[in-house]
């Protein structure tokens, strides 16, 4: 019963945002909802240390022709494919939470024409990053102010701006 409700839900459409704007000029930036001035950066390492295992997109991944051409032109916000990703191709990873990042970044490279790998990992590190403290807050609107408080709480939310190199939350302005 509980899978028959959830994909009604997905067949309903619920949080039908339309897609990103992207100002015109050499600016070029989709407008979020949340408005500020940014997180602040992070202290730098010690030494010449590897990175961690998997899972981290470069800093800026989407700040870029292509990928801001292809969020622009994507049939829903990223947000919410990576939402759609998450409770239809991915549900069998929920238990793995980098499993289940993972599945939405390649669901949602697959999804949205011309987007980066990159810059879709950005998107599956927000989904894997709110998936226990926000999953439910999240499931139906991604941009609720439900949701967005709880991504923000966690630190998703500025993570995200930092991974894609662009102010916002990633929902339609």
């Amino acid at each position: 019963m509980k899978w028959l409700l959830l994909f009604a839900l997905v067949l309903l459409g619920c949080g039908d945002d339309p897609p990103p704007t992207v100002s015109t000029g050499s600016n070029r930036v989709p407008i979020g909802s949340i408005g500020g001035t940014g997180a602040a950066g992070g202290a730098g390492g010690a030494g010449g240390g590897a990175g961690g295992a998997g899972g981290a997109a470069p800093k800026g991944a989407c700040d870029n022709g292509t990928d801001l051409d292809a969020i622009e032109g994507a049939s829903d916000t990223i947000r919410n494919i990576a939402r759609n990703c998450g409770l239809i191709v991915c549900a069998a990873s929920i238990g793995d939470s980098e499993a289940y990042g993972q599945c939405v970044d390649v669901c949602v490279a697959a999804r949205v024409p011309g987007i980066s790998t990159d810059c879709a990992d950005c998107y599956g590190n927000l989904e894997s990053c709110g998936l226990t403290p926000c999953r439910f807050k999240c499931q139906t609107n991604t941009c609720s102010i439900l949701c967005l408080d709880c991504l923000n709480g966690a630190g998703c939310i500025a993570d995200f701006e930092e991974c894609r190199g662009i102010p916002g939350d990633g929902c339609a302005g």
